[in-house]
């Protein structure tokens, strides 16, 4: 192991470097010319105006304020200056919960600190086994519980250590659950109307001989929800043309780029060669070259979207199913459909933006099995960031030091101080860059954080059974059936916890739901919801853009009348069907 000089230099070099980072970071920060880059956020918002606009030529690239530099580290306590309610409405709730898992780590880790290099390390270091063995050991070995005689009563210290981090933690977690959940109830309840609060995502439609999906998914709800149904949109599997449209948008901008680059110097034509990553093969005229490309890839593009009109494969056993209150979706999110469990699955919908579609066109069981296999790889990589901070990444490489510091807490003390700097510094350098930087576009509304809460009780678990297997090799087995007792403990009050608050993550009160839509219709009595969820749930390839002929296909579908069926059970439909956005003629009996 590393000895005190050691870590010592390591240390002083970090924190050499740190400073030299933030001095960089902080000079750099004020430059007029790298305005935008620190400050993008505000900029977005339209609260921050470009620094060249106006001043003196020099002063529009150089900060010549000497002031501002002899206070290079003020941006730290400005991250701190803005209230939590503020930092909600300027950065969304994800972003503040994201925050407090820093917090809780230095929650955690600051008394914890303080208990072992108050009691642990001096019980370890008051003993003279190491120094009266035949092994190596250095100064931070004697820190650490190898110093204390095998079979030792001081182990019962240890011990004591142990249950007083573990209640300590749960308390904290059972405490911030608490928090989370209700500042995302409260967060629900206040935040302006959104598609995905009246539709549901409907799964495993199954399939009917005299009927479409479309007009299957019409049938059902018209029957089970009669009073609430408003409309849907089933799911194309469009990924094929999805692929297509991107390639000709990286087309379009090579072409402009080209076009641009001609017009800046009309005597000379851009050339490109056709080879491998544009380094080999012929060479050719690039805007000749990029307008016939662009035509070809129009031409498949329409091709694929009469395919898509004309082959009933391309529906896929999924739809998007809106209703006229939040109250109806919140119902039919949370129940059961159908007797056969396995169909007609119904949950809440992901906000539109936040739709991976390519996955959309995977059948339910494929998808299933996916999830067990694969550990849905880069396609759920996209499909759950959450946006700038990238949650699904940056969320679990924090768990790493929460595991490090709950095993070493108990056993090796000593890393406990760096595993509290770096939460303290962390939080402070993230809550700078959600601030002024980072653009989160997408909000689940905290909706990770039951996972945040599982990976810590996971990390304490894995610490009590470490400790416990160590104190067995060190011939301290009569605290054995004592620390049996803490996992259990700890599982007990994990379960607590997500029969306690886990629901407020995956379901909607009703009586929260029913509130909202009482004070909408009061405050907007004339609000058309239907003209309102009418294009949320299209596929991007569907809504036109550059593309109009996309959108006039979807236009189309939307016109072509319901095919009759001779089902019996259409006669148990109790009105006729004017509500589907994508199947707009009457009901047949």
């Amino acid at each position: 192991m590393a000895t005190l000089e050691d870590i010592g230099m390591a240390a002083a070099i970090n924190i050499l470097s740190a400073f030299a980072f933030f001095l960089a970071f902080s000079v750099l920060r004020v430059q007029p010319i790298n305005d935008r880059v620190y400050f993008p956020k505000w900029y977005l918002k339209g609260l921050r105006c470009s620094p060249f606009s106006s001043g003196a030529f020099v002063g529009r690239f150089l900060n010549l304020d000497y002031r501002s530099y002899l206070r290079f580290l003020g941006w730290m306590p400005a991250a701190l200056r803005m209230p939590e309610p503020e930092l909600v409405e300027h950065a969304g709730l994800d972003s503040v919960v994201y925050l407090r898992i820093y917090l809780l780590g230095i929650k955690i880790f600051v008394p914890i600190t303080f208990l072992a290099f108050a009691i642990l390390v001096p019980v370890n270091w008051t003993n003279g086994t190491l120094e009266h063995s035949n092994v190596i050991f250095n100064d931070i070995d004697k820190l650490s519980i190898s110093n204390v005689p095998t079979g030792s009563k001081r182990f019962w210290t240890h011990l004591v250590i142990a249950y007083a981090i573990t209640f300590w933690t749960c308390y904290l977690l059972r405490k911030e659950y608490d928090i989370v959940a209700t500042m995302r109830l409260h967060f629900l309840a206040t935040e302006q109307r959104r598609p995905d609060q009246f539709t549901v995502l409907v799964r495993n439609v199954p399939p009917d001989p005299h009927e479409s999906v479309s007009e299957h998914v019409e049938h059902f709800f018209l029957v089970n929800h009669p009073d609430y149904y408003l409309t849907h949109q089933v799911v194309y599997n469009a990924n094929k043309l999805a692929e297509l449209v991107k390639k000709k948008k990286k087309m379009q901008n090579w072409l402009d780029y080209y076009e641009l680059k001609y017009s800046r110097n009309p005597s000379r034509r851009p050339t490109t060669k056709i080879g491998f990553l544009g380094l080999t093969g012929d060479t050719v005229d690039s805007i000749a070259f990029y307008s016939s490309e662009i035509e070809k890839v129009t031409i498949q593009i329409k091709a694929e979207e009469v395919r898509i009109k004309k082959d009933t494969r391309s529906v896929m056993p999924t739809a998007f199913v809106s209703f006229k209150t939040r109250w109806a979706a919140a119902v039919c999110a949370q129940t059961q459909q159908f007797r056969n469990p396995t169909l007609w699955l119904t949950e809440w919908s992901p906000e539109p933006r936040d739709i991976y579609w390519d996955n959309l066109a995977i059948p339910f069981v494929s998808l299933s099995i996916r999830k067990l296999v694969v550990a849905t790889d880069k396609d759920q990589e996209e499909a759950m960031d959450p946006g700038s901070l990238g949650f699904n990444t940056c969320e679990p490489r924090i768990q790493l030091y929460f595991l490090l510091g709950l095993v070493y807490a108990a056993v090796t003390p000593i890393v406990l101080p760096f595993i509290l700097a770096f939460f303290c510094l962390a939080y402070v350098v993230f809550r700078h860059q959600i601030i002024n930087v980072y653009n989160q576009e997408y909000e689940s509304a905290a909706a990770f954080w039951p996972d945040v809460h599982r990976r810590i009780i996971t990390a304490l678990i894995i610490s009590q059974l470490l400790l416990m297997g160590l104190l067995s090799t060190k011939k301290a087995e009569k605290s054995t059936p004592i620390l049996v007792a803490l996992p259990v403990l700890t599982l007990f009050f994990h379960k607590y916890c997500k029969t306690r608050f886990e629901p407020a993550f995956s379901k909607y009160p009703l009586q929260e739901v029913m509130m909202k839509d009482t004070l909408e219709r009061t405050r907007e009595p004339n609000l058309n919801l239907k003209d309102y969820l009418r294009n949320a749930y299209i596929h991007p390839v569907f809504k036109g853009g550059e593309d109009g002929e996309s959108l006039a296909v979807m236009e189309e579908w939307e016109q072509v009348s319901l095919v009759a069926t001779k089902r019996q059970s259409r006669k148990n439909t109790p009105q006729h069907s004017n509500y589907s956005g994508s199947s707009a003629s009457l009901l047949l009996s």
